[in-house]
């Protein structure tokens, strides 16, 4: 093993026979993998392996939704017969078209691991109660978070079916100490809260963790979310075809891999080659992952689409795995161009939450024949002419834009429970 090898992948001793194990089983079981590598010019003599991973061909979601439609329903990318898989859920589509994802028993369990690594790095116990603020519809996020909580011996609480009210009538009735949901939820709650004159700082939540969209990683949100229940907020990344694959450590905004049961690279975006570390060991470009134990449903070399910073030095919490100082920045598609500056709308919300009399907002890129322009709606407590000014001059002086911004009555913008859908792009002036 070389030296340039070593350092890009340091748990490579515990990583490497997991991922042959993995490829030799998937090459002689999941015709879907076994056809693409075939094509590459794999063979059963000629299996992938982890030390020549940069040889295996990238998994993309197209791919994965391609097979679906043709191979319908659940697609071809399948280890187990059709018999011994117990659940399925799919992706909630907001980057297209939805895909569903089968698990086995031992796959699901799998899932249920990563999860329980997930609270314990947050410092979870068995003596919190876990308040989940979710519908427990078909994203598995939610199911996932419910049932690793039971198995680490933690009360968990679904809070599926009831209005936002009675959540936070239940979270303060039950005493809960954990709050599980999007940041975009939690920031609702903290509004009807305010509303309803309800103290959450006051109550007994002393976590909350946040997943399916950059969040508690975005130093505003972040100290919004911390302010608005009195409590220490922490992100969690994951996706129903790769699984839970991040946890926040508590230094900061650093987010790090599970590197025992995932493979981390960062490729150029757009592009094929690896990202080479700078002198401090950061990769900059989009996330690549492998996921080791999910054999029934297995994703190799799989290009997320997220934009990240891969950090290999030393965290000051100690762990030895890799981290994303900041989280997901954006996803790599995301980003736009408007009037020559390259915009991600991480970076907008960042911004955005530095004003605590902004309740909501929405953003649009409007496109008038080649220029595109920036249009912010926002709602806002007190005076909101002056927010609306005060938060146009910070826009310029940190991204040297100029965006329209346009104040809204209250209740006008939407809400969310999942994943927020904050920016579009439109089209005017055509």
């Amino acid at each position: 093993m070389n030296q340039a090898f070593d350092s890009l992948f340091p748990v490579a001793g515990e990583q490497r026979p997991k991922f042959d194990r993995l490829a030799a089983e998937v090459f002689e079981r999941n015709p879907w993998y076994a056809a693409k590598w075939r094509q590459a010019g794999f063979s059963a003599s000629r299996l992938p392996t982890f030390d020549h991973l940069d040889q295996v061909p990238f998994t993309l979601k197209s791919e994965l939704v391609d097979d679906q439609l043709r191979n319908g329903p659940f697609g071809s990318n399948l280890t187990a017969a059709r018999s011994d898989y117990v659940r399925m859920h799919q992706t909630s589509g907001t980057t297209g078209q939805p895909l569903r994802w089968l698990d086995t028993a031992k796959s699901w369990q799998w899932w249920l691991d990563c999860w329980k690594q997930i609270y314990q790095a947050a410092g979870v116990t068995p003596d919190d109660r876990v308040f989940l603020a979710f519908s427990f519809g078909p994203f598995i996020g939610f199911w996932t978070a419910f049932e690793a909580a039971t198995q680490a011996g933690t009360l968990a609480l679904p809070g599926g079916g009831l209005s936002t009210e009675q959540r936070l009538e239940t979270i303060l009735q039950t005493e809960c100490t954990v709050v599980v949901c999007t940041p975009t939820y939690a920031l609702r709650l903290a509004e009807v809260a305010r509303h309803l004159g309800v103290d959450l700082p006051g109550s007994a939540v002393r976590l909350t963790l946040h997943a399916g969209e950059p969040g508690a990683s975005v130093p505003n949100v972040k100290a919004r979310l911390e302010q608005a229940f009195g409590a220490r907020a922490v992100d969690h990344v994951g996706a129903t075809e790769i699984g839970a694959w991040g946890f926040s450590c508590g230094i900061d905004t650093n987010l790090h891999i599970l590197e025992r049961e995932f493979v981390a690279e960062v490729v150029e975006p757009g592009g094929e080659q690896r990202v080479t570390p700078d002198e401090e060991g950061t990769s900059r470009g989009e996330l690549v992952l492998s996921n080791l134990g999910r054999t029934g449903s297995p994703l190799i070399r799989y290009r997320t689409g997220d934009y990240v910073e891969l950090c290999r030095r030393p965290c000051a919490c100690g762990r030895a795995t890799a981290y994303l100082p900041g989280g997901v920045q954006s996803r790599v598609d995301d980003m736009v161009v408007v009037r020559g500056i390259n915009v991600y709308p991480s970076a907008i919300e960042n911004l955005v939450r530095e004003f605590p009399d902004v309740v909501e907002f929405q953003g649009r890129i409007d496109k008038r024949e080649e220029m595109a322009e920036l249009v912010l709606q926002i709602e806002a407590d007190g005076d909101a002419v002056r927010v609306a000014k005060e938060l146009g001059d910070l826009l310029h002086r940190n991204l040297s834009l100029r965006p329209q911004i346009e104040v809204v009555p209250p209740g006008t913008l939407p809400r969310y429970e999942l994943k927020a859908r904050r920016f579009q792009i439109g089209e005017r002036g055509r």
